[in-house]
């Protein structure tokens, strides 16, 4: 029964080649076939570098799958090392069209301050140039002016926010939905904002911060409480202080060259998780630091101002407040990797495609990395000067902006507008701050108006968990008015219903294994199949056999 309606089958165990009854031609771009890592389905897998090798199957008629049902499974394998990013599964999709399929592990980094918005977490989207006609009022968190940090970790939507008032603190909220918001806490230290999150060690993790609303052009900041402490929020609620990287915790190797900017020492500060480890930095303390427990940290250079991190194809990437980018190498040595033209602050990043792409202040301009020293601009969003948000959503990649907070889908070498999100009067710097997936929605957060809102664009389903290190199998399902997603034979996530006939996934692109609008995916696959109907739940535990 479960070969009934199969159109693709890679087994990845002697080779790369399909194992269907149609014969699919597929090259193999670096892809090698080995052993596998233990526990695996198989005693030899298909090995995936994250950097340039996948599978190429050209185009049949058999791989367009129209407005029908569909069903992709593959056993996949990541490590908890050099997993950061891992990538595209199975892709068939025309990005100049928005037509087809993908079905990804997302990590969303360099989203402004908060570096990871999603970690690790399967996307299984389909589309056919659908979007929503406008943006859904997902609230105000409390009294926020600014939304700083989106983040969803371990199946919840949390938002962390800075308020203006004298006795008005930072702080982190859950979301419940139909626009109401549960307050976590305040910042124990009482600074008014809280400027990063990121889940690490089964905890999330949160940055406090002095925020400079007259940057915003919203005069001098009334709650002038010093910040720049990280804590970890407890299951009970409790929030434990784990420092103040480079100050009076850090680790004595910690000698800053330049001091800190007079009266900034606190600013904003961005978490990240690479390689298994934590790691910290600040807009106006030089340098970034690892977390070694505790309240302990390291500092690791460099000698720069930092805005923000991404990881890239394995490594550490920093965004500085001076336009360049830099990589990190080990101990306190960083690369310098160019500064993209005209850049006087790189705010954000997005991985697309395979390749890195970074916003910019203040010609609101999108460059790509080509290796080295060398950037290629790929064009303006629209009027804006900054873009402040990047996040990679339903195949693809979707900006914020300041002055007017307009929000523009990166479409090859144009930006399509797609709202506006803060019409707030009287003020001429408005800003989309922040942006998450969630439950196969985009999320995106701004200021002055202290609002979230969020987007629908084709069909998506989304497990909002880290997937954990180690093998596992995934089933993507498209039955008739529906997605569905399945990790390990568990339901993980299910779409709201859509009108099939709206979705005619029908492209002439080639179907890529290991690639798509994503990255080059990192880690092992074996038994890798497409199907053109609906697998039930008895069928995918057959295959798995878990």
């Amino acid at each position: 029964m479960v070969d009934i309606g199969l159109v693709g089958h890679w087994p990845l165990q002697e080779g790369c080649q399909d194992r269907s009854a149609f014969g699919l031609r597929t090259s193999n771009v670096s892809v090698r076939v080995g052993p596998a890592a233990p526990g695996g389905p198989s005693s030899t897998a298909a090995h995936f570098d994250g950097v340039g090798s996948h599978l190429v199957v050209e185009d049949h008629p058999v791989l367009r799958l129209g407005t029908g049902e569909l069903t992709v499974t593959a056993w996949v394998y990541t490590d908890g090392k050099s997993g950061d990013v891992v990538g595209d599964i199975v892709s068939k999709f025309d990005g100049e069209a928005r037509t087809g399929f993908g079905l990804s592990v997302v990590t969303n980094g360099g989203v402004t301050c908060t570096t990871q918005a999603n970690y690790r977490h399967i996307h299984w989207g389909v589309d056919c140039g659908q979007i929503e006609a406008g943006w859904a009022d997902c609230g105000r968190p409390g009294n926020a002016v600014n939304v700083t940090a989106l983040q969803a970790s371990e199946g919840e939507l949390y938002a962390a926010t800075f308020e203006a008032g004298v006795e008005e603190t930072g702080h982190l909220w859950q979301y419940l939905g139909a626009q109401q918001w549960q307050d976590l806490g305040a910042t124990p230290d009482r600074s008014n904002c809280v400027s990063s999150l990121t889940w690490f060690g089964g905890a999330l993790f949160c940055c406090t911060g002095r925020y400079y609303p007259v940057g915003s052009a919203l005069g001098e900041a009334r709650n002038a409480r010093p910040g720049g402490r990280v804590y970890r929020v407890e299951g009970d609620g409790r929030w434990t202080d784990c420092g103040h990287p480079g100050a009076e915790d850090a680790t004595p190797e910690y000698r800053p060259v330049g001091g800190y900017e007079t009266g900034k020492a606190d600013d904003a500060m961005s978490l990240t998780v690479h390689n298994g480890d934590l790691y910290v930095t600040s807009n106006h303390r030089r340098g970034a630091f690892r977390y070694e427990g505790g309240h302990t940290w390291r500092y690791v250079g460099p000698n720069e101002r930092l805005l923000s991190f991404v990881v890239y194809q394995q490594s550490l990437y920093a965004l500085v407040n001076g336009g360049s980018v830099c990589r990190y190498e080990g101990g306190t040595d960083w690369a310098f990797c160019g500064c993209p033209a005209g850049s006087t602050q790189t705010y954000s990043a997005a991985i697309h495609g395979g390749n890195l792409y970074v916003g910019t202040w203040p010609e609101g301009e999108v460059h790509r990395y080509e290796g080295g020293q060398e950037w290629t601009n790929v064009g303006r969003a629209g009027y804006e000067r900054e873009i402040m948000a990047m996040a990679l959503y339903n195949q693809k990649v979707y900006l914020g902006g300041l002055p007017m907070a307009n929000v523009y889908r990166m479409d090859g070498g144009r930006f399509a507008l797609v709202g506006t999100l803060d019409c707030t009067p009287m003020v001429y710097l408005r800003r989309v701050w922040s942006m998450a997936v969630w439950k196969g929605r985009l999320y995106a957060g701004t200021l002055p108006s202290g609002r979230v809102w969020s987007l629908g664009a084709g069909a998506a389903a989304t497990d909002d968990r880290a997937l954990p290190p180690g093998w596992h199998y995934l089933s993507a399902v498209r039955c008739q008015d529906r997605l569905k997603l399945y990790v390990d034979g568990r339901l993980a996530s299910t779409c709201t219903a859509f009108v099939p006939a709206d979705y005619d996934l029908t492209c002439s692109q080639p179907l890529l294994i290991g690639l798509g609008a994503h990255t080059h995916f990192c880690g092992q696959m074996s038994d890798v199949r497409l199907y053109n109907r609906a697998l039930g739940e008895n069928e995918i535990a057959q295959l798995s056999g878990l």
